[in-house]
């Protein structure tokens, strides 16, 4: 009987004795035969035997001291307040569950744990505790280590475990990643004694691990928009040139358009780019920055630590301008410098053969060489700030920093803020530092106005003003400063009826649409959707660590033939919610979310006749719908009774019919 590899991040409990069975003759002969095993749990039973790993163990080894536990808990602070609130819900969640959540480091190592007391209780009689460690080489097979092995997710049940020990347990884990680079940088576990097994555990676990991951990032992004403003707050004081940014991880996030030139006149060869990084810089778990560890291009005196609060957020690297006659040469293998946004690739790295979006991009191929204004059109989620990013790529200030806003949405007071900055005491409740703001942060590089057909009629003039006289003065402050930038817009509005309805500025929309760019909604180039598709998928099997799935061919007929009113982004997010709800190597037609059906009810062939599609379950297409409206909804029953037209008794029937009690404890977890 071959087995699934279809299931392999799953357990079957019925197959209990089976294993066990297996894996008693596994200790005894080496033999591995029985299709009760899943390969997954075959190959770490043979690592573990390969390493030497004693099946009769009963525990883990003994937990750091606590001054070991201490600095690691402080190395991986960031991780664990981020992972506070996620913990926090599990510890009402599993606490009559007979469940606990774990949270580890890379190494295995446990940092946290919360969920049912008296499960806590006797997880300690197996060392399943804070400062041990449960890496698959220290304790055998077990979800957390595995996990760690393969990278991806893992539920190990029972008779599973290689060490004897912790077979009466059950665990589900997935690995945490950095949003930075993609490392692992964590696991989250949920574990029991085997009576409390639960197939949905892993989606619990995943489902946290991506609200922590989520966390992580908006984290992220914070400390580099302050490293940012602190860093442009410093350069506007001193006026350099020839800057490098460098975060608290010691990563380049940002390079200024006189950098390039002078790294190519000391003769640097080496390739900067986006988030390299420079260990010197690091802030982590690396010495602080000195002469013996910098590279021998850069000198100690040009390093400016950005400090703010007791906290070092980066580091500023100011590079001298070249003297003239030294002679230095410019070498063959030139040194880019990159700016944060500019990783999206250039123009030829976009996806699309059609006729109407290859015309779309060879018009933005010829104005990317040109430094003037440019319009994009076109309906929402057909990529227009991606369209926008690559233009500023393959642009003259490609080395400049690219800086998106989104004016809608926004109160007018709010947008003023963002779009020219402000100083100490300008309004109630202003920074007591002022704030740079996003027109001069684009200073050198490219402005992206995402929805300018949204911009309070009443800001218009002022950003005109900008425009026309090249200067911005932050509110509070009547000093003007000179601002070089180029401008890239947005919209989905037709602008020249904003204007007839007196909502958008004549005199504005001359100067924002000196050139403009229409991209075809996705509806209209369903020869790309199969490569966007492949596309999608191996990206987001990267981002999530799970294998790349096939499609069936009707899957694609169907998404060729859908309308896709949210375009490509809405293509990309249906494309993941399949990849992550459906366990199979195989998409079909009945892992189609529920708006589908109306498509593929119009294709479908009468009975009998050639080319039908195969008839799919209705309950599987109705069971996916309603998954689909509750994740949607973030759990509110009200709601997704509303957007499925359906009684909420009716709701409440489905629910219970379907079991999906599971997934609104899991939307509950990763909720706010």
């Amino acid at each position: 009987m071959p087995r699934k590899e279809s299931l392999a991040s799953f357990s079957q409990p019925d197959h209990e004795r089976r294993i066990m069975a297996a894996w008693e003759r596994f200790l005894q002969d080496g033999e591995l035969a029985s299709a009760a095993v899943r390969r997954l749990i075959e190959r770490s039973w043979e690592r573990c035997r390969a390493a030497g790993i004693d099946p009769v163990l009963t525990q883990a080894a003994a937990p750091l001291l606590d001054e070991e536990l201490t600095a690691l808990r402080s190395r991986y602070r960031d991780l664990l307040e981020a992972s506070v609130p996620i913990m926090a819900q599990a510890r009402e969640i599993l606490s009559e569950s007979g469940t606990i959540m774990i949270l580890t480091d890379p190494s295995g190592v446990i940092l946290q744990t919360e969920g049912d007391p008296a499960t806590v209780d006797a997880a300690r009689l197996i060392r399943l505790q804070i400062g041990a460690n449960w890496h698959e080489l220290a304790c055998g097979t077990n979800a957390i280590g595995t996990a760690l092995s393969v990278g991806r997710p893992v539920q190990v049940h029972a008779a599973e475990h290689f060490c004897a020990g912790i077979k009466p347990w059950t665990c589900s884990a997935t690995v945490v990643r950095d949003p930075s680079h993609g490392d692992v940088l964590a696991v989250l576990d949920v574990s029991g004694l085997r009576g409390s097994f639960n197939r949905h555990a892993l989606a619990l676990a995943m489902a946290a691990a991506g609200r922590i991951e989520e966390r992580l990032l908006g984290r992220e992004l914070e400390l580099r928009h302050r490293l940012l403003e602190a860093g442009l707050g410093r350069l506007t004081r001193i006026a350099p040139s020839g800057v490098l940014v460098f975060d608290r991880k010691g990563r380049l996030i940002r390079a200024d358009t006189q950098a390039g030139d002078r790294l190519r006149a000391m003769g640097v060869t080496r390739k900067l780019t986006l988030d390299m990084r420079l260990d010197a810089f690091s802030t982590e778990d690396i010495p602080p920055a000195g002469e013996a560890t910098l590279p021998a291009w850069l000198r100690p005196e040009w390093i400016e630590p950005v400090i703010e609060g007791g906290r070092r957020l980066g580091t500023l690297v100011m590079l001298p301008e070249p003297q003239r006659g030294s002679g230095q040469r410019t070498p063959s293998a030139v040194a880019t410098a990159l700016t944060a946004g500019s990783d999206r690739g250039s123009l030829g790295h976009i996806i699309g053969t059609s006729a109407s979006f290859r015309q779309a991009l060879e018009k933005a191929r010829r104005l990317a060489a040109v430094d003037v204004p440019v319009l994009l059109q076109g309906e929402t989620g057909v990529g227009k700030e991606v369209l926008a990013r690559v233009i500023h790529a393959d642009g003259p200030r490609q080395h400049g920093p690219f800086v998106a806003l989104n004016c809608g949405g926004l109160p007018r007071d709010l947008l003023a803020s963002e779009l020219f900055g402000y100083v100490e005491g300008a309004f109630s409740g202003a920074r007591r530092t002022g704030r740079i703001g996003q027109i001069e942060a684009a200073h050198g590089g490219t402005l992206f106005l995402d929805e300018i057909g949204e911009m309070p009629l009443e800001l218009q003039p002022s950003l005109l003003r900008v425009l026309e006289d090249g200067k911005v003065a932050p509110l509070g402050e009547n000093r003007q400063r000179q601002v070089d930038f180029r401008l890239v817009v947005a919209t989905n509005r037709d602008l020249r009826a904003e204007v007839a309805a007196g909502r958008f500025r004549m005199d504005l929309l001359y100067r924002v649409s000196v050139t403009s760019i229409t991209i075809p909604a996705l509806r209209e180039r369903q020869e790309d959707i199969p490569a966007l598709v492949e596309h999608c998928s191996h990206d987001i099997a990267r981002r999530h660590g799970i294998p790349v799935k096939r499609y069936e061919p009707e899957v694609l007929r169907a998404f060729e033939h859908y309308p896709w009113p949210g375009n490509v982004r809405e293509l990309r997010n249906v494309v993941e919610g399949m990849m992550l709800l459906t366990m199979g190597e195989t998409l079909t037609v009945a892992d189609l979310p529920s708006e589908f059906a109306a498509t593929i009810a119009a294709r479908k062939p009468p009975h009998g006749a050639p080319g039908a599609l195969p008839v799919t379950s209705l309950e599987a297409v109705e069971r996916e719908a309603i998954i689909a409206a509750i994740l949607s909804a973030d759990g509110n029953l009200t709601q997704v009774a509303h957007d499925l037209h359906i009684a909420k008794s009716t709701l409440y029937l489905k629910i219970k019919k379907f079991e999906l009690d599971h997934v609104l404890r899991t939307v509950k977890l990763s909720g706010p």
